[in-house]
């Protein structure tokens, strides 16, 4: 990819549903999930297709800019677009909390993952210490916590944690929080990649935490937005029976991060380079992606960013 490839993040400011066609369980319609984790994701071509329809509607580029980067149909004169965009990973994942309403989980993994994709994009990212860290929460009742967060707090006498330390609970878990300078670190430098705003920031920064792997993976397959919908008679604004479903959602708040780089150009448009065309992206714009947009959700902040060395 050399230098033609940006680091991109994904808020979700509504829930998001990408579906993955029937389920066979409870639930109808599940979202989309990577196999081997069963972690949510955003296909890139979700993606890529709310970006095109957003650059198309903002009148901010031509024709020959927006075949270029997303390409033209047609058998004779059809091309692929040069602008790729992988699918989108979860690196945070919201989740109600006793102290502070609710943290941003993150686990291990899903770090170690980030660390291995950004460095395509020569993007020097590390977590100081992050194998000393795993240990910490290795076969112990902890969760990692930054300096000043709000999601720890005094523990609860029948809960089977240390008297001397605070206390973490999300959803059913409850955990002794242990701060961490490292982890500081670093959830300071996602803050900053993620928001301009201070208040932003502060909010991601004081409910960040650092869960083990198994926790992290109870998190993300139980704890997303389950949503039951009914469809009514158009005259008499009444229900049709038996058209009762369930449907999930990647919930508001989740936080996902993907790569963008640039293939071969095929437009004739010689005066676009690679590099060029990714320097046009915005550094930030609200998409609408998936389905349910007339009942308010698939909002999304997509923000591109250089990166840069923690």
């Amino acid at each position: 990819m050399g230098n033609s490839s940006r680091l991109y993040f994904i808020h979700c400011l509504t829930p998001v549903h990408i579906g993955a066609g029937q389920g066979v369980g409870l639930v109808d319609l599940p979202i989309m999930r990577e196999r081997v984790t069963e972690w949510p994701l955003i296909p890139g071509s979700s993606l890529k297709g709310a970006q095109k329809e957003y650059f198309r509607q903002s009148g901010t580029f031509d024709d020959s800019w927006l075949q270029a980067a997303f390409g033209k149909p047609g058998d004779q004169e059809g091309h692929a677009g040069a602008l790729v965009l992988s699918d989108s990973r979860i690196l945070a994942f919201p989740v109600a909390s006793r102290y502070g309403t609710f943290a941003y989980v993150t686990c291990p993994l899903a770090i170690k993952r980030m660390i291995r994709d950004t460095a395509a994009a020569e993007i020097r990212m590390y977590v100081p210490n992050l194998n000393e860290i795993e240990r910490k929460l290795t076969g112990q009742n902890k969760v990692i916590v930054g300096t000043g967060s709000v999601v720890a707090g005094q523990k609860i006498p029948s809960a089977n944690i240390s008297e001397s330390k605070k206390a973490v609970y999300l959803d059913e878990y409850h955990c002794e929080a242990e701060e961490d300078s490292s982890f500081e670190q670093w959830k300071r430098w996602l803050a900053d990649q993620l928001f301009d705003d201070n208040l932003s920031k502060s909010i991601l920064a004081e409910r960040l935490v650092l869960v083990s792997d198994e926790a992290f993976q109870y998190f993300v397959t139980m704890c997303c937005d389950i949503s039951p919908r009914i469809r009514i008679h158009s005259d008499t604004k009444t229900t049709v029976d038996r058209a009762l479903w369930y449907e999930e959602y990647l919930p508001t708040e989740s936080i996902l991060y993907g790569m963008v780089w640039c293939d071969k150009i095929y437009a004739s448009n010689h005066q676009l380079t690679e590099q060029k065309l990714l320097e046009t992206l915005d550094k930030e714009i609200i998409l609408q992606i998936g389905g349910n947009v007339s009942i308010g959700k698939g909002r999304v902040r997509c923000r591109f960013t250089q990166g840069g060395e923690l």
